[in-house]
């Protein structure tokens, strides 16, 4: 049965309605606002902890960056201190040897024997390119003693090799080779020392293990200091290897000298000439199959591993 109401009575209930209305929506609208809240609140610990993250990973890379840059600066300063030892020991050799670098040549010259022709012919060679150098001068002073000590070096070894009797070679100050070499890795290092240590009349593979060591320095100090992409961005034209597997030795010697403002045809020629005068060496060593090194003694074998060891840091005062 409908029940009757007054107009009273309706508007009564119309307003207990709307009421409740109005208080469902204000917990709607609360329940909205707290679930935003916690929403907000959550998104803010989100963005706080994925920024800590960030600033912790930022903190790593630019601890690592740090360290790197720093093992690479003292690397570097390593090897410069290195190089600048045997510029200091060459300045004060060079004092007295140009006197003796010309008996020298005049005493090759003068010798009839065909033995070592071959380290002869490059020797003459090397000076000659030096004398080119001399003449047409070079902006750095450093490089021309540098140059003018390995022209005699290898009139000294030359002299040792075609005498029957050579002197002994005169003491040397440390040419920091051992310092520069560590720079790189103590790998290369110690397998200088190996060299060094297998240097002996008696050890019949002296040959191969010198030999190998000293071709692996070379190609590490150039692979170092003249990158392939390096060289090759500073002169899309530079010469490659035979096998086209990147730039030849040359375009790297060049890129080096040109780094110091260097890259003259006739400082270019010196150092090719000058490492290709070191390699001749390794055919002396290699002219018999068995025990080449007991065949020159001593005392030849100590002035070959001056004439390399100062041909292994004349490369590096070029690449620094």
């Amino acid at each position: 049965m409908v029940r009757r109401v007054t107009p009273s009575q309706f508007r009564s209930m119309m307003q207990q309605r709307q009421n409740k209305l109005k208080q469902a929506v204000r917990k709607f609208e609360q329940d909205i606002d707290c679930a935003q809240r916690q929403a907000k609140a959550a998104h803010d610990k989100w963005v706080r902890d994925v920024n800590r993250e960030i600033d912790r990973a930022k903190q790593h890379n630019k601890r690592v960056v740090a360290d790197h840059n720093r093992r690479v600066r003292q690397r570097n300063q390593n090897a410069a201190a290195a190089v600048n030892k045997y510029k200091q020991a060459v300045r004060s050799h060079n004092a007295a040897v140009e006197r003796d670098r010309q008996r020298r040549i005049s005493a090759l010259r003068a010798l009839s024997s065909p033995r070592y022709i071959e380290v002869r012919t490059s020797t003459f060679d090397l000076n000659e390119r030096y004398e080119r150098v001399e003449r047409t001068g070079l902006s750095s002073a450093d490089l021309l003693s540098l140059s003018e000590r390995e022209a005699e070096s290898s009139a000294t070894v030359a002299e040792a090799l075609a005498t029957d009797a050579p002197t002994a070679p005169q003491p040397e100050q440390d040419s920091g080779i051992l310092e520069y070499l560590a720079g790189f890795s103590q790998d290369l290092c110690d397998r200088w020392k190996g060299a060094l240590y297998a240097l002996n009349p008696i050890n019949p593979d002296a040959a191969r293990h010198f030999c190998t060591s000293v071709r692996e320095i070379f190609t590490e100090i150039l692979d170092k200091w003249a990158d392939n992409e390096d060289v090759l961005e500073a002169d899309p034209n530079a010469e490659l290897t035979p096998n086209k597997t990147g730039p030849s030795r040359r375009a790297k010697i060049r890129y080096l000298l040109k780094q110091k403002g260097a890259d003259t045809p006739e400082m270019l020629g010196f150092v090719e000439q000058d490492i290709e005068d070191i390699l001749q060496l390794f055919h002396v060593f290699n002219e018999a199959t068995h025990g080449a090194a007991g065949k020159h003694g001593l005392t030849k074998l100590q002035h070959i591993r001056q004439r390399v060891e100062g041909g292994i840091m004349f490369l590096a005062a070029v690449a620094l």
